[in-house]
């Protein structure tokens, strides 16, 4: 099933397109998670066609997370950069654990700037090159984090967006959500499974 919002002539200049989509229709439920980005249903290979920008999803999803939900946000050229739509095309990947633990894939055209994080480390990856993991409460400080930290799950984890090397593209960025979609703090994902994910993106073809 694709939900589409039906907006009005005046809101689409405004808002652009917006698709939630269910996991159902996006992937072949006998496929196993750490494939699905090779799987992904007609549907939703036409939903992502129409955003006209690369799409980089992970081939690797810890154990226990389900797709909850995609968020595409079409922003045609001809609409002015407002609202939904300032930063231009977007879209969210949402995965949810049992225990109510969010990952989130999104892409952005811009906006970056924001507070701090406490903690801050560097690793390399094939498709953003190298990134910037950051975890903890907002500060000023930039902190190395121990090893022992990097083994548990830590609060407000997330990759500071970074564009691909090899093309043209929007900012990437991974995140354990805690304030948006109903999602709880982060139990399941600890710094070092997160890198994983974050080294394990790719562009669909």
């Amino acid at each position: 099933m694709i939900k589409l919002v039906n907006q009005s002539v005046h809101c689409r200049h405004h808002l652009g397109f917006v698709f939630l989509l269910s996991l159902l229709s996006l992937f072949h439920a006998d496929r196993p998670l750490q494939s699905q980005s090779s799987a992904l249903s007609p549907e939703y290979q036409a939903a992502l066609a129409t955003l006209n920008i690369p799409v980089a999803v992970p081939t690797y999803i810890p154990d226990g997370f389900t797709l909850s939900q995609i968020k595409i946000n079409l922003c045609p050229s001809d609409i002015p950069q407002s609202g939904e739509c300032r930063e231009g095309t977007s879209y969210q990947i949402i995965y949810r654990h049992p225990d109510n633990t969010c990952l989130m894939i999104e892409a952005v055209g811009g906006g970056l700037g924001g507070p701090d994080s406490e903690f801050h480390y560097t690793t390399q990856t094939d498709l953003l090159g190298e990134i910037d993991i950051r975890f903890g409460d907002m500060s000023r400080e930039r902190k190395t984090p121990i090893p022992e930290q990097l083994t548990v799950p830590q609060p407000n984890l997330y990759n500071f967006p970074e564009a691909a090397v090899s093309a043209s593209s929007p900012f990437y960025a991974v995140r354990v959500e805690e304030n948006r979609y109903s999602c709880g703090q982060n139990t399941s994902i600890s710094p070092l499974e997160f890198e994983q994910i974050l080294q394990s993106l790719v562009l669909l073809k």
